[in-house]
């Protein structure tokens, strides 16, 4: 029979274990430590094409996006990712786009608000280097046991 005390004396045992150890350390840096963002822009748009929003946000994950066009009389056309809407409004409109929209304004003036929240994950680079490390980590253990078993 093999004690703790054996397994733990294998060097390639808690090489293993340290790797292991490591892996989750490094994996939940990158899952749980995240930077919240908020974008906001109000403005007014007369005829022509606008596109709303910051391409910085474009990479992070969004959780919210909000546009909210108001007009007495104006005629309007919303692209998100390729989806073209036309809006004739009076009064206001709130809008979710599932990305970054374009307005085309037709006739008319439109006053907007587009806001957006999204998390990023800055460190999420690490869960690559933590899986090898987890691989590798789990690898050494089971040669560091199987030695101590051998005795």
């Amino acid at each position: 029979m093999v004690s703790f005390s054996t397994v733990f004396r294998s060097r390639v045992f808690l090489l293993g274990f340290s790797f292991i150890l490591l892996a989750l350390l490094m994996s939940a840096v990158a899952v749980f430590h995240f930077t919240p963002l908020e974008y906001s822009k109000t403005g007014t748009m007369g005829s022509g094409q606008y596109l709303l929003g910051n391409s910085t946000l474009e990479g992070a994950t969004v959780t919210n996006r909000t546009l909210t066009l108001s007009s007495k009389n104006a005629s309007v056309e919303v692209v998100v990712n390729g989806h073209y809407t036309a809006y004739n409004i009076t009064g206001n409109l709130t809008l979710h786009p599932d990305g970054r929209p374009y307005v085309d304004v037709l006739s008319g003036c439109v006053t907007y608000t587009y806001r957006v929240s999204a998390l990023d994950y800055p460190y999420s680079s690490l869960a690559i280097p933590a899986f090898v490390l987890a691989i590798v980590g789990t690898i050494l253990a089971w040669l560091g046991l199987e030695k101590a078993l051998r005795g």
